[in-house]
């Protein structure tokens, strides 16, 4: 039996070799980015001034002056107390320096230049000094009875009602200074290092998921303290609109550090194993390249390379897991593009069909 021999056909192609297949991956092109390194603390908000409204003499309340959870302005008058006495006293303490200016006066005109002379000069002048005394006093008691806010502020509820007896130890109402609030919070010896008055923080509350609160560190404790071994901060934020309540619970985002011009790359980009930490690079021909990097600050999601990296380099920032090295990248369009696409594909078949 003879063997045969079998002839490919001829083909004018070249043949190449056969390799991996492209990968189709998501590239990020890395450029210099602002990048803040912020850490999470927790505190508390503070009204920035607030105080309980006491009386500082005994009586009885005439009439009370301001509507419950409104604003008021500094001196304005909040409870007025019964002053009839007050009124009365002051009057009489004005005639009696009324009439020691008179006998001030007679004295002065009827005197001559003798020792006694000037000694009936001198007690004239103390009988006046003393019912000028007086009549100041009458008028700060008369003050009292109409008792005024200390600063602009909101009034908290009160339970007094014109008629009651009130004394200096009662509280009448509370009124809290809120146009800016203050967040206490804390932070451990070693966060002590990098405590700034000036630094920027952003607060977040649960009543306003989702939404940032900027403010500043106003105030550095001096000490730490022994109790707890912690440092207290403050921060002030203005709060305008009242959003913001004495008493609510913050969280305390502290911004340590901001580079305006660090080299960044998604956090989904970066890849790990027992060698070090690493990213894939487009590199020649789109080729891909395993490049060691060296990270820094971390925020929201992206990553701060240190080293390893250049400006206008293309790293895969989704789909590392199908990469391998040398492998040809396909880039993909990027996910906005791609449903920005569809819609108007979807909005153009929507048009023929009505059509």
């Amino acid at each position: 039996m003879g063997c045969e021999r079998v002839f490919a056909p001829e083909s004018s192609a070249p043949v190449e070799a056969a390799g991996p297949s492209p990968v189709t991956v998501e590239l990020y092109e890395v450029v210099p980015t602002e990048i803040r390194w912020e850490v999470g603390l927790t505190g508390q908000v503070n009204a920035q001034m607030q105080v309980n409204v006491m009386p500082e003499i005994t009586g009885v309340v005439e009439s009370v002056q301001f509507e419950e959870g409104k604003p008021v302005a500094k001196d304005d008058v909040l409870f007025v107390l019964r002053n009839a006495e007050q009124k009365a006293l002051l009057r009489e303490a004005e005639a009696r320096m009324a009439l020691a200016q008179d006998v001030f006066d007679r004295t002065q005109r009827l005197t001559s230049e003798d020792i006694s002379s000037v000694a009936r000069r001198a007690e004239a002048r103390a009988g006046l000094d003393e019912a000028r005394a007086k009549v100041d006093l009458a008028r700060l008691q008369l003050a009292r009875t109409r008792i005024r806010a200390p600063f602009d502020g909101v009034m908290g509820d009160t339970d007094i009602a014109p008629g009651a007896w009130v004394e200096p130890e009662v509280t009448l109402a509370s009124i809290a200074a809120i146009d800016e609030v203050e967040v206490v919070f804390t932070t451990t010896e070693q966060g002590a290092a990098v405590a700034r008055t000036g630094a920027t923080v952003n607060i977040r509350v649960a009543a306003f998921p989702g939404e940032r609160f900027p403010g500043e560190v106003s105030y550095i404790s001096p000490t730490i303290d022994p109790a707890t071994r912690r440092l207290i901060l403050k921060a002030r934020l203005d709060n305008a609109d009242h959003r913001l309540k004495p008493g609510m619970f913050a969280n305390v985002d502290v911004v340590v550090a901001v580079k305006s011009d660090a080299l960044v790359v998604p956090e989904a980009a970066m890849v790990y194993d027992r060698n070090g930490t690493y990213v894939w690079r487009a590199g020649a021909g789109g080729l891909a390249e395993k490049v060691p990097v060296s990270i820094g600050l971390r925020q929201e999601g992206i990553v701060e390379i240190t080293s390893g990296l250049e400006r206008g380099d293309q790293v895969v920032a989704a789909g590392v897991h199908k990469v391998m090295a040398g492998q040809k990248l396909q880039a993909a369009e990027p996910m906005a593009q791609r449903e920005e696409a569809m819609r108007d594909h979807v909005e153009e078949g929507s048009a023929r069909a009505e059509s």
